[in-house]
């Protein structure tokens, strides 16, 4: 079965779970209704059943029917951005596709339509063109119009049916993720399941509808570019914010988002490298259809001809762009970062920030080493002169690296450390300062013009410590203030990984929060009678999504200060055991709780045997999960974690 009679399947079988749903409780009604003929007394048990079916119906329906699509990102005025929406309103009158209600420019790297819909998909309430900033960075004219015109060509589709059969299929979906655990999630997810099957094949449907609509618009060439180029942003977009925007939120800065990602994009060492890696994207694309198969059938449609390509950049669509830019910018980013500054100077300042605070962590380390040698740069290096530099950075290092990969660790973060606090001597004493590179990491400049790299100049004497003499007097000759100190750091706040709730601990129910400095536990409110409840009534399963992410946004630290909570310390745990099975898992830790121990667990009970005390953990039937914390756990516990599969699971 396929094409539009797979559609009118799907959304037969969609219809009729609505029908289905109600005919039940009206055949009840009416069983009723025959039955108080014959029996006052099974009449109005009938009823009754009538009436709990009802109800628990009414609860279902309204479970899945509550999903919505939330606006997001930044709305573009039509009065004030008329050549953004004219250009939308021509490519879908010649694609004879719907208007979108509302045009907006989100963080998002691609340009895509979404839909907030009623009745599962079946009537559409609002319909947004979301463009992402950094396609308007990266994309000109010509090529914005071309993925504009494949996002609106997807609501033509090849019949209205397939149409609207794929928007079921969306709104299914994520009616699905929406869920948490409890009858209603397993009832409908079979039933998504059924649905998924059949409707399916709409997808490739509607994407070939798209390509082709871009085609139509923009001309093969452009269209084939718009698709390999979307492809290389969303490659370059995590990059440029891990390694760009990361530096402005550092310094709680605003940067200018768009051109600096367009300068990323372009700069001649990441152009060739971001071609290259699109290329082998495509290439291995699982997609259905793949992106090749894609490119190869816009290279044989037909077209109306090749226009002449706006080359302009994307971003020249919109009305003064170089203040209207900043304003999306502003309202994209979050709320309390300063005043904008030129990136050259989020760069000096960033690079600045980032050795003070490893100069920082290197007195730390050296004050928890317990050595009897000051924290400036002449003691660091007469402790690796004299054999220390391992035992200097021990306290820094992670507890649950392998054997075998703890010299290693010593080494890169003795270097790491040591050539920082070389460079914020310089920085302090005015001899350097970071540099702005769109081709790599910021480049460290010494007064005269030189370039710096901090490893080459410290690795080798780290790594040999015979060549410390040299080291020393190669950092006089730069000028660097061999005294030159900072204060240590404090404690780094704990990262939160992941979120599991509820779990078994000591007889107690507890949400376990899992960090990259330890384990927190704290007292859950969540009842197996809630948790069920939660999956059948959407405020009570909002509210429990609202509580977890309170929990995700509270500090660890302030967490730790609640009533009942119980942190486990990541240095305090000598191993770990994992048994997973059909039911669950275990987890137990083995734990050093002496006079030194950093763990509190006041309301947890241990065993101890020989000096170790073992702390165990078990997952709940009903729990749930936000984030990822089995991977955070796996990250905490590293080399210390031992996983094991209960025999029962492979029976």
């Amino acid at each position: 079965m396929r094409g539009p009679w797979r559609a009118a399947v799907a959304l037969a079988l969609h219809i009729g779970f609505f029908l289905a749903s109600v005919m039940l409780v009206i055949g009840l009604v009416m069983m009723a209704g025959m039955t108080f003929r014959h029996s006052t007394t099974t009449g109005l048990k009938v009823l009754f059943a009538a009436v709990v079916v009802g109800a628990v119906v009414a609860i279902g329906l309204r479970a899945v029917l509550r999903t919505r699509v939330r606006e997001r990102g930044a709305p573009l005025d039509s009065v004030q951005q008329k050549n953004l929406w004219r250009l939308t309103e021509s490519i879908a009158e010649s694609t004879d596709s719907p208007m979108p209600d509302q045009i907006r420019i989100t963080s998002e790297p691609g340009i895509a339509i979404r839909e907030d819909t009623a009745l599962l998909g079946l009537r559409t309430r609002t319909r947004y063109l979301e463009i992402g900033l950094p396609a308007l960075a990266a994309l000109n004219s010509a090529e914005l119009s071309a993925g504009i015109a494949r996002a609106v060509g997807r609501l033509t589709g090849r019949s209205k049916l397939t149409v609207l059969a794929h928007r079921a299929l969306a709104s299914v979906r994520r009616t699905v993720d929406g869920l948490t655990t409890g009858p209603v999630k397993w009832l409908f997810a079979g039933y998504a399941r059924v649905f998924t099957a059949i409707a399916a094949t709409t997808t490739k449907d509607l994407v070939q509808a798209g390509d082709a609509a871009a085609v139509r618009v923009a001309g093969r060439k452009v269209a084939v570019m718009q698709l390999r180029k979307s492809v290389a942003v969303d490659l370059a977009w995590p990059e440029y914010s891990e390694s760009y925007l990361s530096m402005a939120a550092a310094i709680g800065h605003a940067p200018d988002v768009l051109l600096g990602f367009r300068n990323f994009v372009e700069h001649p060492v990441r152009r060739p490298d971001l071609a290259e890696r699109a290329k082998r994207t495509i290439a291995e694309d699982p997609g259905d259809p793949p992106l090749r198969t894609r490119i190869e059938a816009m290279k044989r449609m037909p077209g109306g001809g090749e226009p002449e390509p706006d080359e302009r950049p994307a971003f020249a669509l919109l009305r003064k762009p170089r203040k209207t830019v900043p304003e999306l910018e502003d309202q994209l980013l979050v709320n309390d970062l300063q005043q904008r500054l030129p990136w050259p100077e989020i760069a000096r300042q960033a690079g600045a920030a980032q050795v003070a605070e490893q100069a920082a962590r290197l007195s730390a380390a050296v004050a928890q080493s317990g050595l009897p040698i000051e924290p400036s740069i002449a003691g660091v290096l007469a402790a690796i002169h004299r054999g220390q530099g391992r035992e200097l950075v021990n306290p820094v290092l992670n507890p649950g690296l392998h054997p075998s990969l703890i010299d290693q660790a010593a080494e890169d973060t003795l270097t790491e450390l040591l050539g920082a606090a070389a460079v914020d001597a310089l920085i302090c004493a005015r001899r350097a300062h970071h540099e702005l590179d769109w081709g790599g990491p910021s480049v460290v400049r010494l007064a005269n013009g030189r370039p710096l790299d901090p490893d080459r100049l410290v690795r080798p004497a780290v790594a040999d410590p015979r060549l410390i003499p040299g080291l020393h007097r190669v950092l006089v000759d730069l000028g660097v203030p061999l005294t030159h100190s900072r204060e240590p750091a404090a404690e780094p706040e704990p990262t939160l990984a992941g979120i599991v709730s509820p779990i078994q601990a000591s007889g107690s129910g507890y949400d376990l929060l899992v960090t990259d400095r330890g384990l927190l536990l704290l007292p859950s409110s969540a009842t197996a009678t809630k948790r069920l409840m939660a999956g059948a009534l959407a405020r009570l399963r909002e509210a429990e999504q609202e509580q977890l992410g309170e929990l995700e946004a509270t500090p660890i630290e302030e967490l730790r200060g609640q009533p009942g909570a119980q942190w486990v310390d990541s240095r305090d745990v000598a191993s770990a055991r994992l048994d997973q099975d059909r039911t669950g898992w275990v987890l137990e830790l083995d734990l050093y709780l002496d006079e030194y121990a950093m763990s509190t667990l006041d309301e947890l009970s241990v065993t101890e045997t020989g000096g170790v005390s073992t702390l165990v953990l078990r997952s709940s039937a009903d729990g749930v999960e936000h984030g990822a914390p089995y991977h955070g756990l796996g990250e905490l516990m590293g080399a210390r974690m031992e996983l094991e599969e209960a025999a029962a699971a492979t029976d």
